[in-house]
């Protein structure tokens, strides 16, 4: 078993020393959706009962429009049989990529899509508060009924109207009369 956080940080430094660190991030996602759509093709390449010179053909000739370095990165995992291990690569070259170019991924769920001044008015105040460019993405889920659940950085801030009636249901169920 291989540790996909310490081979997706790798093939980020590697990538960013040859000077193609944006192309092998969108390679990576491009391939990753290509592995979820054919699922077959990651079974067909972490079985043993293919020899590994033909694993590489296939590869090779599956993403020969590729760079140098994912594909040779898409044949190590291979030859370790782990390439359904992609995915979780592709979680730490994007982190260690939003490292190093000063990147906040964040995620705002509400009941209601958010209007675009909304929008504009949360990454500028995540910037300020952060000092970092925010890649904000935006989900909504009626369940809330209000308000807005803010995730980034591995902190969740959630002033949605369910999570304020949770907290008062709880309050009300410790109060003794």
């Amino acid at each position: 078993m291989i540790d996909a956080a310490s081979y997706g940080r790798a093939l980020f430094q590697l990538a960013e020393e040859n000077g193609c660190g944006d192309g092998v991030l969108e390679e990576l996602q491009l391939v990753r959706r290509a592995l979820r759509e054919n699922p077959g093709y990651v079974t067909l390449m972490d079985t043993p009962a293919v020899a590994g010179p033909e694993k590489h053909a296939l590869l090779l000739q599956a993403f020969s429009g590729a760079s140098q370095e994912l594909r040779n990165f898409l044949c190590l995992l291979c030859d370790r049989r782990a390439l359904w291990q992609l995915p979780a690569c592709l979680t730490a070259y994007e982190a260690a990529y939003d490292e190093a170019h000063g990147i906040l991924r964040a995620t705002a769920i509400t009941a209601v899509p958010m209007q675009q001044r909304q929008r504009e008015a949360l990454c500028a105040r995540l910037e300020s508060l952060t000092g970092k460019t925010v890649s904000l993405t935006c989900r909504t889920d009626p369940t809330l009924l209000g308000g807005i659940t803010l995730r980034y950085g591995g902190i969740q801030l959630d002033d949605s109207i369910r999570s304020r009636l949770e907290r008062l249901r709880r309050s009300l169920s410790q109060t003794v009369v």
